[in-house]
């Protein structure tokens, strides 16, 4: 649909629009006498580093609004669709309940192995989770202290001689 002054515009409506500047976090774009922008995540369907490297002021495109905020602000996007349509929208899973994450076969194809029971509990008694990565996190954090107490020795070590 081409959007003009009289029409108001609306999500999923397809717009011809004019890249009229830059941003490092995306690109304005004038329809009709319109703007809005195409943030960075929404320029292509794959990583975008540089706007720049995909746009340039005086391009013409064709983009679809994705967002219009109470204060006017419109959001549009050049992504295909295609890799939207694989993903739900977030919070938004067809069996209404948490997505199924594809572990690829690792531990045993356990849904939940991704995780381990702490050994602590919570203060209602009840144990609580940690992820992999807050484990990783963890024995980070024990090894760099353990590293600048063992830096700290063997500096006051040399200034002492």
């Amino acid at each position: 649909m081409e959007s003009n002054d009289t029409q108001e515009v609306k999500i999923d409506d397809v717009v011809d629009a004019e890249v009229i500047k830059i941003a490092e976090f995306g690109a304005f774009v004038k329809f009709g006498s319109r703007k809005g922008l195409i943030h960075i995540s929404q320029v292509a369907d794959s990583y975008v580093k540089k706007v720049e490297d995909h746009l340039k002021v005086g391009d013409k495109v064709k983009a679809k609004i994705i967002k219009v905020s109470p204060d006017g602000k419109i959001d549009l996007t050049l992504k295909s669709g295609k890799e939207q349509a694989s993903r739900q929208p977030r919070g938004q899973f067809p069996s209404g309940g948490r997505p199924q994450r594809d572990n690829g076969g690792r531990r045993g194809g356990r849904p939940d192995a991704g995780f381990r029971e702490n050994m602590s509990s919570s203060p209602d008694g009840k144990a609580f989770k940690i992820s992999p990565f807050e484990d990783k996190l963890k024995h980070f954090l024990n090894e760099s202290g353990e590293l600048q107490e063992n830096l700290k020795k063997h500096v006051e070590e040399k200034q002492g001689r």
